[in-house]
């Protein structure tokens, strides 16, 4: 009898849990549908909201199929608060988790205090939260609940609008120098620095903001130190748009009698060196069949980041090459990796 109750219970389980990620998975192609309309009042609080909703359904969906021992209705009928659900899906998958449950975090404060934002325009970084939370939940949905979200559906934000573009490193900053904001939205901008901080202690390279620019070629996550740097500068930023021939493949060489050819620093790094690490680990996912991110392929990564042909370094301050700096890869970094793993 016990063990008939117990098969019932499971079932009951799985049930929600597949009716939970199909709801997780419909608020979130309507958060993204909405963004992407032209004209839509209240777009990021209402986005916000729904990336929350997707959010919880999900991280619900993950309970009730992985966490049997915890209970999602309370006998009063209502459901597991959303922190209570965060934290219960971080204890469960740890440090690999942590930076979701960081914007997250930062996201939810948002919305409980998007009232007190009235005055300050934030899109600017609130987009690169959900651009990041985006991602974040397609990897979650692929991983934990057997969902590839980009397989069924290819949704593609146009960036094209009325006002040149902006990234959200260029508006910290100049937001941060202004110092014209209101206490509530600097405590927020705070909050973003803690949490960056917080993941680059923990040995996180990629932040809880996604960066994003006008390009061709690629887009790119902002790693900690340069989120940090950017709210703590004291010099606003000009905003510069360039119109420029793109170079997708190059060799570069240090030798005198070749032929010399000029390239601002933006061409280098939007066309030539455009992928970040986290950018060729998702690129390996889906080229090679037997791809881990383990030592192994740490030690690949390293012996290759030595060759000025794969990998460079873009510093925050480009006359101080001690200080911050992220490693962005060429396009052929992908071709050296398959030399050591199996093409799909």
């Amino acid at each position: 009898m016990a063990t008939a109750q117990s098969s019932k219970a499971a079932r009951r389980r799985r049930t929600l849990s597949k009716a939970l990620k199909a709801n997780a998975r419909s608020a979130m192609f309507a958060a993204i549908e909405i963004h992407n309309k032209p004209i839509f009042k209240y777009r990021y609080e209402v986005c916000t909201l729904l990336v929350i909703n997707a959010w919880e359904l999900a991280l619900k969906s993950y309970i009730a199929k992985e966490l049997k021992s915890v209970k999602l209705v309370k006998k009063d009928g209502t459901t597991k608060p959303f922190p209570e659900c965060v934290a219960c899906v971080a204890s469960k998958l740890g440090k690999p988790f942590e930076p979701t449950r960081q914007n997250l975090d930062i996201l939810y404060e948002y919305r409980n205090k998007v009232a007190h934002f009235y005055e300050s325009d934030l899109e600017t970084v609130i987009l690169g939260l959900l651009k990041s939370s985006v991602i974040f939940f397609s990897e979650f949905m692929d991983e934990q609940l057997g969902d590839k979200l980009y397989e069924a559906d290819n949704l593609i934000l146009l960036p094209i609008g009325f006002k040149k573009p902006i990234s959200p490193l260029d508006f910290l900053s100049n937001q941060s120098a202004a110092k014209h904001c209101s206490s509530e939205v600097k405590t927020f901008l705070e909050s973003i620095k803690k949490s960056s901080e917080h993941l680059q202690k923990q040995g996180f390279e990629d932040s809880i903001i996604v960066n994003y620019s006008m390009a061709l070629v690629a887009e790119s996550r902002i790693k900690n130190a340069d989120l940090s740097a950017a709210i703590n500068n004291a010099i606003p930023q000009g905003n510069v748009i360039a119109i420029q021939n793109v170079i997708s493949a190059a060799n570069l060489t240090n030798d005198p009698s070749a032929k010399k050819l000029r390239l601002s620093e933006e061409s280098v790094y939007d066309n030539l060196f455009s992928h970040t690490y986290y950018d060729v680990i998702d690129a390996a996912k889906k080229r090679f069949s037997n791809f881990h991110q383990n030592k192994q392929f740490n030690d690949i990564m390293r012996e290759l980041k030595q060759n000025p042909n794969l990998a460079r370094n873009r510093f925050l301050n480009p006359k101080n090459s001690a200080g911050t700096h992220q490693t962005f890869y060429s396009n052929l970094i992908l071709d050296e990796l398959a030399k050591n793993y199996k093409e799909r």
